[in-house]
């Protein structure tokens, strides 16, 4: 595509321009010497933003570009101590990830910095370095909980990154008390001392609720709207579907069209139909027109590129668009007229997709389908009511039980990764507090319903490549080639066939032999482990776990920016905009859109996992010194983690373990003194829960009575 050749370009000249670490230049000196136009300033910008975050170029604190040193690494300082820190290098420098530096030599680094670090001479424990400057920094902010030193002075406990407690800056009133949840900034004083300052008190540490208050609050997720976003969703909404808006649009409100969700759905972005024919299949994949509503330059448009994505709690969802769209006008509701965009994908009998068509429509969705019901239609499960309510679609259900069954087939023959799920699912009481925890099983119809979104991705994105459109492409890349051959060496001790893992088909295979084995948990999380994160692109890189060349983001708009964001490509190109105003319109967004979505989606994970954390923390609290039995999740130099049959995990800390001596072992072991594993990831172990600490989700077990293999 052109414009991805103008930024290669770009990049090319901005390095010659440089040299080879000798000269260094301001962006405005950059700017001027590669003769930048005015209207070529945005790009430029962003290209020496993308290349600082690589790692190809350094900015000191005058703002003048230049090329690392060959032992200068960029790193992000993960944890911090008492006397010194681990900082994680964006690019592995070896086989230990972490940088062990000096608190001599960390100068007033915290963590989530951004740093340039000098590599120096290290020991068996790997790697050490030096801080040369904050590149940038981080939010300074942490959660903690306020606690009491000896002299009964108040300090903040935090709870996680900085590992000891921080004394309490003077503070007039300090509104929290002894047992609450707090956020805290962190700060050097005159004397070099990391100290704290008590920005908000939530209440209650013990209180998963609370603390996910505080997580959120952290994070920087919006949890209410602006007033001019909220008024112009309900005008949206209140104003319904006019004549004019159908102009242009295909009627589909008479094709048997329908939804199948969870039960307790309510923003429904996505409704399917099935027609077979003598050559196969027309699947229709019907998707909210949530870009129709959702404006360029609108405060809505704002706020949902400010949001990336829907956030889904315990005990909330923080919504990408305000209800009054995602729960009204632009959710598929049974019985409704709504406005949709249309992938209508051709299949042969080979379930190979020979055609797409994409197309503004309006349909009207016959039923609402709920995944447990469809699941026990399929099982024979389903009792007379269910029958009644999905007669008039049963036919079509047999026929994409077919169609899906065919999809999942085609997706283990490319080489498509079936890893083991590891979800939660919290039942909470009136109050908010966790009363069960259940691991997250996918039945049929999910996947069914999977494997028709992901056709209707693929389809789209190829449609996209092909054009030559500006895009928002969802990427996987290749493997860390160091991590699958820690991985392989595993495969090979556990005596697996399949350990040489050269291609996505390899990692398949050796996934299906551990599975049904007691080590299955084991190759799924160092399968995960060696993967690279999935992220947003706007270059067609192609998605490495699933094994396609073609993939994207279409089918969750009410939920996802990124969707939104090539949903309003589409429509350009459906209303016949010229690809070259197409280009000079999206360019430079759907690069934006890449960034943005992907920063939000980790910020939304992040939170989602850490509140998750408290939740567990505080269910399990209710059965200290009770006794379960658990399968060991992983393994560190501090201990082992156990998993519990309802997705719990915890942690045997070393000095619990009866064994002394213990040495990690990377292949997922800790090793007694003649090199021989005892613990190992896959293990059956006995565990009694010995405490819970809600505020930073962290729980601790002791072992009971081993059951290794």
């Amino acid at each position: 595509m052109r414009f991805d050749k103008k930024k290669r370009d770009l990049k090319k000249r901005i390095r010659e321009q440089i040299g080879d670490g000798s000269k260094s230049a301001s962006a405005d000196r950059l700017a001027a010497l590669l003769r930048i136009k005015k209207g070529e300033r945005a790009r430029f910008l962003l290209a020496l933003a993308g290349m600082e975050r690589n790692g190809d170029l350094v900015r000191d604190k005058r703002g003048r570009y230049s090329v690392p040193a060959r032992d200068n690494v960029r790193a992000r300082l993960m944890s911090l101590q008492k006397g010194y820190g681990f900082a994680r290098p964006e690019i592995s420098t070896g086989k230990t990830e972490d940088i062990f530096i000096p608190g001599r030599d960390l100068g007033e680094a915290l963590p989530g910095d951004i740093l340039l670090v000098r590599l120096e001479p290290g020991d068996s424990r790997g790697p050490q370095g030096r801080v040369l400057q904050v590149i940038e920094k981080g939010g300074r902010l942490f959660t903690g909980r306020i606690s009491a030193d000896r002299d009964d002075r108040p300090i903040v406990v935090p709870d996680a990154f900085i590992r000891y407690a921080l004394p309490i800056r003077r503070q007039k009133e300090l509104a929290a008390k002894a047992g609450d949840k707090v956020r805290f900034e962190a700060e050097y004083n005159h004397s070099g001392e990391l100290t704290a300052r008590v920005l908000t008190t939530y209440g209650s540490a013990d209180s998963a609720k609370v603390c996910a208050d505080a997580i959120v609050d952290s994070a920087g997720i919006s949890t209410s709207f602006p007033d001019e976003v909220l008024d112009q969703a309900s005008a949206l909404a209140a104003a319904g579907i006019s004549e004019p808006e159908l102009e242009g649009r295909e009627d589909m409100r008479d094709w048997m069209i329908f939804t199948i969700d969870g039960s307790d759905a309510k923003d429904l972005d996505d409704a399917i139909s099935l027609e077979e024919t003598q050559s196969g299949w027309i699947l229709g994949v019907h998707i909210a027109d949530v870009s129709h509503y959702v404006r360029e330059n609108t405060p809505l448009d704002a706020e949902a590129r400010h949001r990336g994505t829907s956030v889904y709690f315990a005990d909330r969802v923080i919504p990408m668009l305000p209800q009054a769209l995602s729960n009204g006008i632009c959710s598929l509701n049974a019985g409704e007229d709504k406005l949709t965009l249309s992938a209508i994908l051709t299949l042969n009998k080979n379930g190979m997709c020979e055609d797409v068509s994409i197309k503004k429509t309006i349909i009207c969705s016959c039923l609402r389908g709920v995944y447990t019901e469809v699941n026990m239609l399929f099982d024979g499960t389903a009792d007379a009511e269910i029958q009644e309510k999905y007669a008039n679609v049963g036919s079509a259900l047999e026929s994409m039980r077919r169609l899906a069954a065919l999809l999942r087939q085609k997706s283990a023959e490319r080489g498509t990764m079936d890893l083991i799920s590891t979800e939660s699912v919290f039942i909470l009481d009136e109050q908010g507090h966790p009363v069960d925890i259940r691991s997250r099983q996918m039945g049929e119809s999910e996947g069914m319903i999977e494997q028709f979104m992901i056709a209707a991705n693929v389809a789209v994105a190829a449609f996209a490549r092909k054009k030559g459109l500006p895009f928002v492409y969802r990427i996987h890349e290749q493997p860390d080639p160091e991590k699958l051959g820690i991985l392989s060496e595993t495969a090979q001790r556990l005596g697996f066939k399949n350990h040489k893992l050269d291609k996505p088909m390899d990692l398949r295979n050796l996934m299906e032999e551990a599975r049904g084995t007691g080590y299955a948990r084991l190759i799924s999380d160092r399968l995960l482990r060696s993967m690279a994160k999935a992220k947003y692109s706007e270059n067609p890189k192609g998605h490495y776990g699933l094994s396609l060349a073609d993939y994207c983001h279409f089918t969750s708009p009410i939920r996802r920016y990124p969707d939104l964001s090539i949903h309003r490509i589409l429509t350009s190109v459906l209303a016949g905009v010229k690809k070259e105003e197409i280009i000079r319109r999206y360019g430079f967004f759907v690069q934006e859109s890449s960034e943005l979505s992907s920063q939000y989606e980790l910020r939304a994970m992040n939170a989602e996992r850490d509140c998750e954390a408290c939740y567990m923390a505080e269910y399990m609290g209710r059965f200290i010194g009770e006794e379960f039995s658990g399968v060991i999740s992983s393994v560190s130099a501090f201990g082992i983690y156990v998993e519990l049959a309802n997705s719990v995990e915890g942690m045997i800390r070393l000095d619990s373990l009866a064994e002394s001596g213990l040495k990690y072992d990377e292949v997922a072991s800790l090793l007694d003194r003649h090199s021989r594993p005892v613990y190992t990831v896959g293990d059956p172990i006995n565990i009694r829960v010995t405490g819970t600490d809600v505020s930073s989700g962290l729980i601790d077990f002791e072992p009971v009575v081993s059951t290794m293999q």
